[in-house]
């Protein structure tokens, strides 16, 4: 365990320089080539602050820490805004990322552009894909925007420009405005173009017209087939958009962590997965995130005791799950978006720390957990306890039966209705079992099983 710790804690804190791995030279573009995943099928991201992550808070150290992820299981690197950041009008002593002063520009604070192109590079080379933060919905104050093309930012009540409500320190961009959009579209493709990523998670996008971003991945894909994330959950999005938040069943997670009603959190299981609007598309499934992590606490304090078989249910439930850094460490820390607060990561929660890591394997290599348009079945199974969600995801002839146990108290679990046939592995335990009207599975408090053929 301590070797682990060390191993861990040596992989954060190294800073080097990062030199560049790839073919193109440190001043040249990336070739804009396809990456392959290990798991297409059954994608695990993660979001790193890179401010946040490191002491350096730089490209290199989270650079320098690829191996660990990689061997975590991550699929997709989430990097938040990597944009030089406001200072008229910012919050706190550094102000917040996703207030963006130069859209073609990174925060040297980060790192050079030709570091952002090593970590990319070293990232692929890992069979891992780098997606970025696009903030489109406004900029910062003192964004070159405003003085070259005050044009390019909305009016309201006669004032130009105007912030959104309750975003004192950034700016509402006019999307009726054809340059506008013309120069947004740009900044977004010279990223592609110039750094090989892979994908972008769109901030606010459903505040933006579709338009738009129909327009923006007509112009962008045929360049390079990236991936879009939306942050966001109106269906109607799908039609350009790969991924959304689920932001729905987020919400009835952070109620549960205060009403412990199972079967509302059934339902909530079963309206998830049995959305039309969803059936060739994707969605990131979450227990928290840099917002939830800031202003409404971190699992722990949101989630209590449930946290971590509401873990199991994250990986097992539906379509992609999102890992923030520190999650799987068990990090019990608020992280400001605002100042230099730094991930704790130490010390490690080895329950969830080794958790975590057993069910992005099983995430990443069950037929039965794929998503979108390969996604099999899930069926709520009957139990004798108010307080035990049981449910199959099945497809083909793999299958992962889950119990999760919300109560206070241990329990012998009875499961009822069409039971899961043939023999199961105790995925986490190991063993075998077959599921009969008369088997009783032992469930410790606030404990979990999953079983696997």
């Amino acid at each position: 365990m301590k070797c682990k710790l060390i191993a861990l804690l040596a992989g954060i804190a190294l800073i080097g320089c990062g030199g560049h791995s790839g073919a193109a030279g440190p001043d040249e573009p990336l070739p804009v080539v396809p990456t392959e995943l290990v798991s297409p099928n059954n994608r695990v991201i993660y979001e790193v602050n890179v401010r946040s992550y490191s002491a350096a808070g730089t490209f290199a150290a989270v650079k320098n820490d690829l191996t660990r992820l990689k061997e975590l299981g991550v699929d997709i690197l989430w990097l938040m805004p990597i944009h030089p950041v406001g200072q008229q009008n910012h919050n706190g002593t550094l102000g917040s990322p996703y207030s963006v002063r130069d859209y073609k520009a990174v925060n040297p604070a980060y790192g050079t552009l030709t570091d952002l192109k090593g970590l990319v590079q070293a990232a692929h080379d890992k069979k891992m894909e780098v997606w970025l933060d696009w903030v489109g919905n406004h900029t910062s104050w003192d964004n070159a925007w405003v003085t070259e093309h005050p044009d390019y930012y909305a009016e309201k009540d006669g004032v130009r420009p105007y912030s959104p409500e309750g975003w004192n320190d950034v700016i509402q961009l006019d999307y009726n405005n054809a340059n506008m959009r013309a120069a947004m579209i740009d900044a977004m493709s010279f990223w592609v173009k110039e750094t090989n990523i892979d994908g972008f998670r769109c901030d606010a996008a459903s505040y933006i017209p579709l338009s738009f971003w129909r327009e923006a991945r007509a112009a962008i894909n045929p360049v390079k087939n990236i991936t879009w994330l939306a942050e966001g959950d109106k269906p109607e999005y799908m039609d350009v958009f790969d991924y959304d938040y689920a932001w729905d069943f987020n919400n009835r997670l952070n109620t549960f962590g205060t009403d412990r009603n199972v079967q509302a959190l059934s339902d909530a299981c079963k309206s998830l997965f049995n959305n039309t609007g969803y059936s060739t598309k994707g969605r990131m499934v979450f227990l928290t995130n840099h917002d939830l992590n800031a202003y409404s606490g971190t699992e722990f304090t949101r989630y209590g005791t449930a946290t971590l078989p509401l873990t199991v249910l994250e990986f097992t439930i539906y379509d992609m799950p999102l890992i923030y850094n520190g999650q799987e460490v068990g990090m019990n820390k608020s992280i400001g978006l605002f100042d230099n607060d730094k991930v704790a990561w130490t010390p490690v929660n080895q329950t969830m720390s080794t958790l975590i890591k057993k069910m992005i394997a099983l995430k990443r290599s069950s037929p039965a957990l794929e998503s979108g348009s390969g996604r099999g079945t899930l069926s709520v199974l009957g139990v004798n306890n108010s307080n035990v969600l049981a449910y199959s995801r099945k497809k083909g002839d793999s299958e992962v039966v889950v119990l999760l146990n919300f109560g206070s108290s241990p329990f012998a679990v009875r499961l009822s209705g069409n039971l899961p046939t043939g023999e199961f592995t105790d995925y986490l335990k190991g063993g075998k079992l077959t599921f009969s009207a008369d088997a009783m599975i032992s469930l410790p408090a606030n404990g979990y099983a999953v079983y696997t053929k």
